[in-house]
């Protein structure tokens, strides 16, 4: 059984790794998801795919894993509080959805920096 249980550290993984790859996609899908009050909505899109392998690197190598861990937390938080709500208050039911989603992710970062990162050098 734990063998089994180990492979839900490598499902909360390895999906970063590929949603950082989308967002190195075709722009036209993610850009809508860029609040329109944020300057250089590229940007925005490619430097969370760049946090997304930061979290994925760090976690397979064990190195900073932790701090990996809740910052990725903090960026799927803030997706939810600057994306996520403000649609779902404008009656986008895909955005209700989406908060959900993330707060979930989120939730799951905490319990991985909690209880799966190694690496305590930054966070203790």
């Amino acid at each position: 059984m734990n063998k089994l249980t180990l492979l839900g550290k490598w499902f909360f993984i390895l999906p970063f790794a590929i949603f950082g790859f989308l967002h190195f996609g075709p722009l036209e899908f993610s850009l809508p998801y860029v609040p329109t009050w944020l300057p250089f909505p590229a940007f925005w899109v490619y430097f969370v795919g760049v946090c997304f392998f930061a979290f994925t690197i760090s976690a397979i190598i064990k190195k900073y894993d932790k701090l990996a861990s809740v910052l990725l937390a903090l960026c799927l938080f803030l997706f939810v509080i600057l994306v996520h709500i403000p649609g779902a208050m404008s009656g986008d039911f895909k955005s209700v959805i989406g908060a959900v989603r993330d707060l979930t992710m989120c939730g799951a970062a905490l319990i991985y920096a909690g209880a799966v990162a190694q690496d305590n050098r930054i966070i203790g």
